[in-house]
């Protein structure tokens, strides 16, 4: 008797699973390093730092009155707002019988960290809204926020040259400044012919070049470019939307502060009246626009 695929097909499987995982694609993140995350804040909700202001000196004539400045101008509050979590259950007869049990046991503590952090680089990324929507946030003379004003509102070297000297008209550090834009902006970069033929060197090269890291595209103009999908929607004052805006956010130093009460911390428990296990994340943080002066928004369109 021959023995053949047709005569013994039930001991043939159709269809064979792999031990392998395909993982999704996932955006780097970063936003953690644009906010400064003080220490000081050991309890209670609601953070206050007072705001001083420089003092002057005058001329002053004898016998005259010393003229006394107040130094007390203001004050910042940062408040824990937010209190996220992420979690899973998997039942006893779920790890009974499914074929990838060990595979998906392994990665849920992963993934709920994963969507905790990926919450957080969205709030990051929103912070832009503490600003005036809808109007220009003129600081010192100069708009904080604008419209790019390419074609289709796409951005040209003279928005990114209206930023940086937005925050030298606000006396920002020139050290540490970055520009976070969606990469439909880095793209309209990488096509102007000013950027693409000069002379470059270092890390310069990267964003002439359009090579580098996902979060890192080089250095600009005294920024250092990030590339990032998570930017936010917005709007902007007088504009009648060519399509969606996307919110790039040029920082100073000090633009962000926070606070993490609660880091991700991951637990796990047994319901046993259930017969199921619990795996969770979760966190408690507060986020906040510190200077103002420090943030400039240039709106340009999706791409």
């Amino acid at each position: 008797m021959a023995i053949t695929t047709s005569n013994v097909e039930q001991l043939i499987r159709d269809e064979v699973w792999s031990q392998r995982v395909q993982d999704e694609l996932q955006e780097e993140l970063f936003g953690q390093d644009l906010v400064e995350f003080i220490t000081d804040f050991p309890d209670g909700d609601l953070l206050t730092i007072p705001t001083l202001s420089s003092l002057s000196a005058r001329a002053y004539v004898e016998n005259d009155d010393i003229t006394v400045d107040d130094p007390s101008v203001g004050e910042f509050q940062l408040a824990i707002t937010e209190y996220n979590q992420a979690g899973i259950v998997v039942t006893d007869k779920m790890k009974q019988d499914t074929f990838y049990m060990s595979v998906l046991i392994q990665k849920f503590p992963e993934q709920a960290t994963r969507a905790i952090l990926e919450r957080l680089e969205s709030d990051i990324m929103l912070l832009h809204k503490k600003q005036t929507t809808n109007d220009a946030n003129t600081i010192n003379g100069r708009d904080h926020r604008f419209v790019g004003t390419g074609t289709s509102n796409a951005i040209v070297l003279a928005d990114v040259r209206s930023a940086k000297l937005a925050l030298d008209k606000g006396l920002v550090s020139k050290v540490g400044r970055k520009a976070i834009v969606d990469p439909s902006v880095s793209s309209e970069l990488l096509g102007i012919d000013n950027i693409i033929r000069q002379d470059v060197f270092g890390q310069n090269s990267a964003l002439k070049d359009g090579f580098g890291s996902t979060r890192s595209i080089g250095t600009y103009l005294g920024f250092d470019w990030f590339e990032s999908n998570m930017l936010d929607e917005a709007t902007a004052l007088n504009h009648t939307p060519v399509g969606t805006l996307i919110a790039n956010m040029f920082l100073g130093d000090e633009a962000f502060l926070g606070a993490m009460r609660l880091m991700p911390t991951i637990e796990r428990f047994r319901q046993a009246t259930r017969k199921r296990d619990v795996f969770h994340v979760t966190t408690r943080y507060g986020l906040g626009l510190f200077r103002a002066v420090s943030l400039v928004v240039v709106l340009t369109g999706a791409g």
